[in-house]
């Protein structure tokens, strides 16, 4: 299994290059620059998904677009990548996220810190 760095990747807002005309090939080459394997699953996350990125992004199988409203842990689980637009992680680190200051404890996790406030989501 691999780590949940070399997991998740975080993505610059993506759909401006859609905005003319829904292309897959082009979607398929944007995954390639990230690293994004089209044959493997992924999970996308963005706070909206444009017509034309649905539509580009239709066509790959592997592929799962979400937005906060419609998450769901079995796509989680189930994607071999996640891929999140940084306004995403924003968005999650505001809703579910805690004020990270740091820690002395060298036994937690990196990145996911217990607290009296909640969870740091921090990525």
């Amino acid at each position: 299994m691999a780590s949940a760095s070399s997991s998740a990747i975080v993505v610059e807002d993506f759909a401006a290059e859609f905005a003319e005309k829904p292309r897959t090939r082009e979607f398929v080459a944007a995954m390639k620059r990230w690293g994004l394997d089209p044959k493997e699953k992924a999970m996308f996350l963005m706070t909206e998904v444009p017509d034309n990125v649905r539509l580009s992004s239709r066509n790959i199988g592997t592929l799962k677009m979400h937005t906060p409203r419609t998450l769901n842990l079995y796509d989680i689980l189930d994607a071999d990548k996640l891929v999140l637009t940084q306004g995403a992680v924003d968005y999650l680190n505001q809703r579910y996220g805690a004020d990270y200051t740091g820690s002395d404890d060298e036994d937690e996790e990196e990145g996911v810190v217990d607290s009296e406030e909640g969870k740091s989501l921090v990525l």
